[in-house]
């Protein structure tokens, strides 16, 4: 709730207005920022981003849009606060969430529409905010001041548990949808829940949604979207050695689950070492053995806990 509020915090800081001796051109640029500043003091959002669209069109003001954008979304992530709880988000709450994470530029509006997407049960949806937030965070022009590394280990792990949920193809009701990883903003490879580093948080264990076929070793369609996403991953990021680790849900014998752990994370090794991965490769399979930690997760079903169990795990060394 503190991010919430320093992002609070920043709608109330206007942009700094420099009029004196200014040219005609940076009189106009002023006047738009004092306005869009008692815009958003006043909290009139529907004018604060029409002055937003001038701005963005300024050739002396444009350079300021990212924090206009900046203060704007925060303005609108306060506004939907108290339309949040209790129960499910109003409309109105939903619309300022939505508008708050449309320019990509305020890591907590994404967050706030991951976990909104989260506990409607659409997982695609939160998958791809919680990405969105994972790259907002690692970009210090749209974050100057990273959250601290537990906030981002919770976003982290908010992306992969929903990536994996909606890969699951055990709720009959709800198509099974893989989620690529946001892509880095730098390079275009493999970000979000992929990055080794996000401003400080380095994931060491990676939870990815490669799934099989039934009882079997043989990826499924949405297995090899996801392996092949790793096997970029690990081509861009060029690891000297890394552990393949799968669990099983608690269906099954142990020593049933164990042995298809192990001939999954097998076959994970060979598709990334035909893929030219030169790493050393250790596989663990773990069976039912370690479940999945559920804190925060009481609202899931029993098949959405089982999909979160059924997981292979990369894990850096």
């Amino acid at each position: 709730m503190r991010y919430i509020r320093r992002a609070i915090y920043a709608s109330s800081v206007g942009i700094a207005v420099v009029a004196c001796g200014a040219s005609p051109a940076e009189a106009d640029c002023a006047d738009l920022l004092q306005r869009f500043n008692a815009a958003i003091a006043r909290e009139a959002v529907a004018e604060a981003i029409a002055l937003e669209t001038q701005i963005g069109g300024d050739a002396v003001c444009g350079g300021r849009l990212v924090d206009v954008q900046r203060r704007r979304a925060a303005l609108q992530l306060k506004l939907a606060q108290p339309l949040l709880a209790p129960g499910a988000p109003s409309a109105q709450a939903e619309r300022l969430l939505l508008q708050a994470d449309e320019p990509e530029v305020l890591w907590q509006a994404a967050k706030a529409v991951g976990d909104m997407r989260f506990s409607q049960h659409r997982f695609a949806d939160a998958t791809a905010a919680f990405e969105r937030a994972l790259e907002i965070i690692k970009n210090p022009a749209k974050t100057p001041r990273a959250p601290d590394s537990s906030m981002t280990s919770q976003i982290f792990d908010r992306a992969t548990r929903s990536r994996i949920l909606a890969a699951s193809s055990e709720d009959r009701q709800r198509a099974a949808i893989y989620v690529p990883a946001a892509k880095d903003h730098r390079d275009g490879s493999p970000g979000g829940a992929f990055s080794a580093d996000i401003r400080g948080f380095e994931p060491t264990v990676v939870p990815l949604p490669i799934q099989f076929e039934t009882a079997s070793a043989v990826l499924s369609p949405i297995g090899q979207k996801a392996a092949s996403e790793l096997l970029e991953a690990l081509r861009s990021q060029h690891p000297a050695q890394l552990t393949i680790v799968g669990h099983a849900d608690e269906r099954g014998g142990e020593e049933y689950n164990l042995r298809l752990s192990e001939s999954r994370v097998k076959a994970v090794k060979k598709f990334l070492q035909d893929g030219g991965i030169t790493a050393q490769i250790t596989t663990i399979a773990k069976g039912k053995r370690d479940p999945l930690k559920v804190d925060g997760l009481s609202d899931l079903s029993r098949e959405e806990m089982w999909a979160l169990n059924r997981r292979v795990e990369w894990r850096r060394e």
